[in-house]
């Protein structure tokens, strides 16, 4: 009697170049690290994952190492809360005179040549690199690889030869339905990369309803017809921290609006500004903590806060915080605002949900999907609007406590199932048939 055949877990390739090069967490950086975890647990089973890193354009693939590894398991804080030419030390005066972006932008470059340069020497990389994928295995690209090493216009393609799947989550499309949110060279990389998945993927993973049409509209713009396949899936709100930690605030600080999110054009946090300078004055004990890294396209924005008469008294500006610090501001806030004009889902919304936390949310893209019924909608463009709903709160305590016992019922979606869901994508992605 003969052994039954074993068979062989499907090796799944999944590029964490960017995410372990990145010193802080964003919405991406945290979803990959989720599903990855999720993946390479019981949840997995039948799966081999393989997280891989891109020395170089021209090098192979390799595994991590294990410092590289560690970086991987750990969500770092999310970025500093100042102005990008406050970073160059006693020469940041003279970069605020002379104007930072282009220094910023020349000092960026030389900065991520360098920290290429230096992967490409690494000296294992010959040692842990995977050489040919197996016919058969699924490349799953979760991050933002836009700037990744290899484009995936040359990546893609030769994968596909080797008998490669490749499978991609696509976290928005804005910067091909919003270019006037973004820098030329920005659009053109994300455009070249989102055609080339739109060209050769066989399965697309989107985080809500609204980025699936987004990208099938963007899908028939560059020429392809058949319909895409496209799985939604939840994303987590569950991040787990044992216990709070208090973060510390001026005494000035009362109640507080919470923004949480990357300063940028499209999160609008100016209009939750324009709001609190309309009722700062009627309710002195209203505070705004903002929190999140600076973006770009945002230095008159940021001039003003940082201007702000109530700059680090009642206004108050928050980069690299910890995920239990995070926590703690959901769970104190008198009111939290996802003001952004579009949004591919909008994580902080279910975040501030998942904490019994008021939430009021826009009607910009995703975010009403988010906020499932659970939030207050507003006009991304009614500063009106949003100063009225605000004062409600202020002024109307049985209104504020029905909106926090609605927050309380809210039940978030868990990574688990974030990882089962991803996991039945992969497990029945068809593998390609080679001619």
């Amino acid at each position: 009697m003969t052994a039954p055949e074993q068979v062989l877990p499907r090796q799944v390739l999944v590029e964490v170049t960017d995410t372990i090069s990145i010193g802080y967490t964003t919405g991406i950086q945290r979803v990959v690290r989720e599903i990855i975890q999720g993946l390479r647990g019981p949840i997995g089973h039948g799966l081999e994952i393989v997280p891989v890193l891109k020395p170089s354009a021209k090098g192979s693939y390799r595994l991590l190492t294990e410092e590289e590894q560690t970086r991987l398991e750990v969500h770092p804080p999310g970025g500093r809360a100042g102005r990008r030419a406050d970073n160059f030390g006693f020469l940041s005066p003279l970069v605020r005179v002379l104007g930072d972006l282009s220094l910023v932008i020349w000092t960026r470059v030389q900065v991520g040549k360098f920290l290429r340069k230096r992967r490409e020497l690494h000296p294992l990389n010959a040692a842990l690199a995977i050489g040919t994928p197996q016919p058969g295995s699924v490349f799953l690209d979760l991050e933002g690889s836009w700037y990744d090493p290899e484009p995936r216009s040359e990546l893609l393609p030769r994968l596909h030869a080797d008998g490669v799947s490749s499978m991609v989550l696509v976290h928005d499309v804005m910067p091909i339905v919003h270019p006037e949110w973004f820098d030329p060279r920005h659009i053109a990389v994300f455009e070249s990369w989102i055609q080339s998945h739109i060209q050769w993927s066989t399965r697309f993973l989107t985080n809500s309803e609204c980025t699936a049409r987004d990208l099938r509209s963007v899908a028939l713009k560059f020429g392809r017809t058949e319909e895409l396949d496209v799985v939604v899936i939840p994303l987590g709100a569950d991040y787990q921290v044992t216990s709070s930690m208090p973060v510390v605030l001026p005494e000035q600080v009362g109640r507080f609006l919470l923004v949480v999110g990357t300063l940028e054009p499209r999160k609008n946090q100016k209009l939750v500004l324009d709001a609190f300078d309309q009722l700062s004055e009627e309710f002195p004990d209203l505070s705004l903590v903002l929190v999140g890294k600076e973006g770009w396209m945002v230095d008159s924005l940021v001039a003003r806060i940082r201007s702000h008469p109530e700059f680090e008294r009642r206004v108050c500006w928050f980069g690299g915080i910890e995920d239990a610090e995070l926590s703690w501001l959901y769970e104190n806030a008198f009111l939290s605002i996802n003001p952004s004009l579009y949004e591919g889902l909008g994580v902080p919304v279910l975040e501030s949900l998942a904490h019994g936390c008021a939430t009021v949310a826009s009607t910009g893209g995703a975010l009403p999907e988010a906020g499932a019924g659970f939030t207050e909608l507003i006009d991304p463009a009614d500063v009106s609007g949003l100063v009225a709903l605000i004062r409600l709160h202020l002024t109307n305590p049985d209104h504020h406590q029905a909106m926090k016992d609605k927050a309380s019922m809210y039940r978030p979606p868990s990574w688990s199932e974030t990882a089962e869901v991803v996991a039945t994508a992969v497990r029945t992605l068809p593998a390609l048939v080679l001619q």
